[in-house]
């Protein structure tokens, strides 16, 4: 489902079945970034291209970020950055996962939909925003940004947007999918100016041309649709994103989303390593050297950090069972950078849950150099081209 920005540019959440299961891609040739996460390496780039069925990955590679930073008011949108990308990411389209902490992304009942559409902005920022919106700045020449409606008491909707068509109200776009239980969806938005910097960012003319926006969420739950695993399992699985800071559980049916929950205790890769650091008494490279070697044993320190976020992993088994009849019988984790080994063990040992951690590239063509290095930071990137590829639709 899109947001439709112009003709050309959307804000994408794109569903369905994964590999193979789909149409053929909209988009053979497309690069996906993600912007504004705070990786001091740069931005996190990927070139895919889809070739008698088979999706090679071009490019992935740390790049320089666009000039400024993605604007909080209304009247910073004049301050109109362009941004080149490298030639071996110079695509004919470009999908942009995007990280704002306006965004919304979440699975909600009807009623929570409705209420994040009459508040808009979230509150604290919505007077600041709404106030520099009534200025109605000029952009081009005889070309000016709306400006939005009142954030706080504006008019409630009385209906959820049709899904997959957008829906402009107080401030933000929205949009919505169901989700494979019935009286809930997943709902998307980003502020609209947020939506007209991202959509300019890069220069008009020039390869690539922004077709798709996302919020970062909506990107890294898509990417695992093209997954050797996720074909074989039928698009029904339970997959444990370890972010750095943070670890999220979602859940797909027949290709269909059904859950998205955030891990409300521990935290992400960075808080394990921390654990260890702390709980063996290591510096940095040590810690690397233990989690990466599978003779030494970390239990002592892991568990302490690992045990609350499995207890929640099984709720959300539990969840997915109990609700939706679906059959859990292995976990699929993404994102780990090292240690999954020992991640994996824990979980058999002390929950008998069987996990594993596909590579974040499976499935796709490699370039002739072989592995990519970090590859766990790209999955946000990889979901927002393979969304706005057309390859889960």
């Amino acid at each position: 489902m899109k947001l439709q920005l112009t003709k050309t540019k959307t804000i994408e959440l794109s569903f369905g079945k994964g590999k193979g299961g789909g149409k053929r891609a909209k988009s053979a040739d497309i690069v996906g970034v993600e912007l504004f996460s705070g990786d001091a390496r740069g931005v996190p780039a990927v070139r895919l291209s889809r070739k008698k069925s088979v999706w090679h990955l071009q490019a992935a590679d740390f790049v320089k970020g666009p000039p400024g930073e993605l604007p909080e008011r209304w009247e910073d949108v004049s301050h109109r950055s362009t941004w080149e990308l490298p030639a071996p990411f110079q695509a004919p389209h470009a999908a942009i996962a995007a990280n704002s902490r306006f965004s919304l992304f979440s699975q909600s009942t009807a009623d929570t939909i409705l209420q994040d559409m009459a508040r808009g902005i979230p509150a604290g920022d919505a007077a600041a925003a709404a106030d520099a919106g009534k200025k109605r700045l000029s952009l081009r020449r005889n070309e000016q940004a709306p400006a939005p409606a009142p954030a706080e008491g504006g008019a409630a909707p009385k209906s959820l947007p049709t899904p997959g068509i957008p829906t402009a109200t107080n401030g933000m776009r929205f949009t919505v999918k169901p989700t494979a239980e019935e009286g809930r969806s997943l709902e998307a938005a980003l502020p609209e100016f947020q939506v007209l910097w991202l959509s300019r960012l890069l220069p008009e003319g020039h390869r690539p041309t922004t077709s798709s926006i996302q919020p970062t969420e909506a990107a890294l739950m898509a990417s695992v649709l093209a997954q050797p695993f996720f074909a074989e399992v039928g698009g029904t699985a339970l997959v444990m994103f370890m972010l750095p800071n943070r670890v999220i559980f979602s859940g797909y049916k027949g290709g269909l989303p059904v859950l998205w929950r955030h891990c409300p205790v521990g935290g992400g890769h960075v808080a394990m390593k921390n654990a260890v650091k702390r709980g063996l008494g290591l510096d940095d490279e040590m810690v690397k050297s233990v989690l990466e070697d599978t003779l030494i044993d970390p239990r002592g320190a892991l568990e302490p950090f690992l045990g609350p976020i499995f207890g929640e992993l099984e709720l959300s088994r539990a969840y997915l069972t109990g609700k939706h009849g679906m059959n859990i019988d292995k976990v699929f984790m993404m994102g780990l950078p090292v240690g999954a080994a020992h991640v994996c063990a824990f979980a058999r040992d002390s929950f008998k849950i069987e996990m594993s951690q596909p590579g974040v590239f499976d499935g796709l063509q490699l370039p002739a150099k072989g592995e990519v290095a970090a590859d766990w930071a790209y999955l946000p990137a990889l979901g927002a081209a393979l969304a706005a590829s057309g390859v889960t639709e």
